[in-house]
């Protein structure tokens, strides 16, 4: 991701570095130490983790993965948007995703649930998503 991130700000980076906040600037740099050749495996294993995605989907018969959004409710406040680790198999191989609201947690925290479909099926998943937000 890191590399990814300073390949996409590659130019804008050179001319602003001062402007970025220190996380984002502490991502870019790390990123710029990433070789091709890992750029390349790295977007290889996107490939591969997205067919065997789609193969598992071909097997069981399904058009969409349905999954929790999270491993818990939202974090309270808007200074962090939580624990990402639910959405990295579908972000790394390119998936589309879209999460609704499935719910409160005790704490009157929202729960959310994600579904996510084969490569290229957004207008699919949308049409899904929706009839599933207001099936919950």
């Amino acid at each position: 991701m890191a590399a990814e991130m300073a390949v996409a700000h590659g130019a804008w980076y050179r001319e602003y570095a001062d402007r970025y906040a220190d996380a984002t600037r502490d991502l870019v740099e790390r990123g710029r130490e990433v070789t091709g050749a890992e750029i390349a495996r790295g977007r290889r294993g996107r490939t591969d983790l997205r067919e065997a995605l789609h193969a598992r989907m071909a097997e069981a018969g399904v058009d969409l993965w349905v999954a929790p959004a999270a491993p818990g409710p939202a974090p309270e406040g808007i200074d962090d948007t939580g624990d990402p680790v639910m959405n990295l198999p579908w972000t790394h191989a390119g998936l589309p995703v879209a999460s609704v609201p499935a719910g409160e947690a005790e704490s009157g925290l929202p729960l959310g649930l994600q579904c996510v479909a084969r490569f290229g099926a957004d207008e699919d998943l949308l049409a899904w998503t929706a009839g599933i937000a207001d099936a919950l």
